[in-house]
């Protein structure tokens, strides 16, 4: 078990190590010796620093790239796809080593099937390869990591590949996609409790789909967020709509003298339609987006309006 000898005064003595036993040697001598049993993890760097590699798929590994790999693959497995690289004690690795271990001692098979299961988890999003690995998919990324770790990104590469739809020309870990898309169907968001309505608004937008039996299936880009922030849109512009129809009677203008003219709003009150500001309606017409009308000679100098069709079209 290793130990803490006691802090230095001077910083100039804290690299002089070997100075440092021989002024707590018998310090060192008294600690109470504790026994603990190795986990195979630690009994595996055991070895590769006391004897030659083996013939495994790991042992193919340099050290550091076969213990680091094991303590972030474990963090991955512990912690899930939220978690954070720092932050975590020394027994905290030693227990996501174990786990790593666990998996990468069986080679990049166990691997691979490691990460499928991550992806058929109960509520997890399998669609996003980046978000669903987490601090794996992070560390990986870093380009901290020399060439040493190649082999290593390598099954993951192949693995993305093979699993996910990736747009071509997309980097994974270094090397970009041909776009070939994956040959296993993924997950596609539930549209449980969602309004019909906007169901069918969907597929005019081109964010779903109708399959075979009639059901409306949602892109596979398109998120359980984006669907329920969708719906937060639509209720939003209906209760716009009744609010707008319940002051329609004095929002729209009609000019008596010529009853052929169409209708007409205010500035005011076409922004209100939108939901925007004064200044965003006067853009708007600036650039033809909306029809503005000069009434300066019935009303005051300067006065513009919207005609509701130009509204209702935009």
């Amino acid at each position: 078990m290793l130990i803490s000898i006691p802090a230095e005064k001077f910083h100039k003595d804290a690299r002089d190590f070997a100075a440092q036993l021989r002024k707590h040697h018998v310090w060192i001598l008294d600690q109470p010796v504790v026994q603990a049993n190795p986990s195979p993890f630690e009994a595996y760097l055991t070895n590769r620093i006391l004897s030659v590699r083996g013939d495994r798929w790991i042992d193919r590994l340099e050290l550091n790239v076969a213990s680091r790999a094991c303590e972030v693959l474990g963090l991955r497995i512990a912690k899930g796809p939220d978690a954070a690289l720092a932050g975590h004690s020394e027994p905290d690795w030693m227990t996501f080593g174990a786990l790593g271990y666990d998996i990468l001692k069986d080679g990049p098979d166990a691997l691979s099937d490691c990460l499928t299961t991550m992806a058929s988890v109960d509520g997890m999003d399998g669609r996003f390869f980046g978000r669903l690995f987490g601090p794996w998919m992070a560390w990986l990324k870093s380009r901290s990591l020399g060439d040493e770790f190649e082999p290593l990104r390598d099954v993951v590469r192949r693995h993305v590949f093979d699993n996910f739809s990736v747009r071509k020309g997309v980097l994974v870990l270094g090397v970009p996609s041909e776009g070939m898309a994956s040959s296993n169907p993924q997950k596609s968001v539930s549209l449980k409790g969602f309004a019909k309505r906007n169901a069918e608004d969907l597929i005019y937008r081109g964010l779903a789909t109708r399959d075979a039996s009639g059901d409306i299936v949602p892109m596979s880009f398109v998120t359980q967020g984006m669907l329920d922030a969708f719906e937060r849109e639509q209720k939003s512009f209906r209760n716009a709509k009744r609010s707008s129809e319940g002051r329609k009677s004095r929002t729209f203008v009609v000019d008596e003298t010529n009853p052929a003219r169409e209708s007409r709003l205010s500035i005011g009150d076409a922004a209100g339609q939108l939901r925007v500001t004064a200044k965003t309606v006067g853009y708007l017409i600036q650039h033809g987006m909306l029809c503005g009308v000069d009434t300066s000679e019935q009303y005051r100098r300067g006065a513009i309006v919207v005609t509701a069709d130009s509204l209702t079209r935009f």
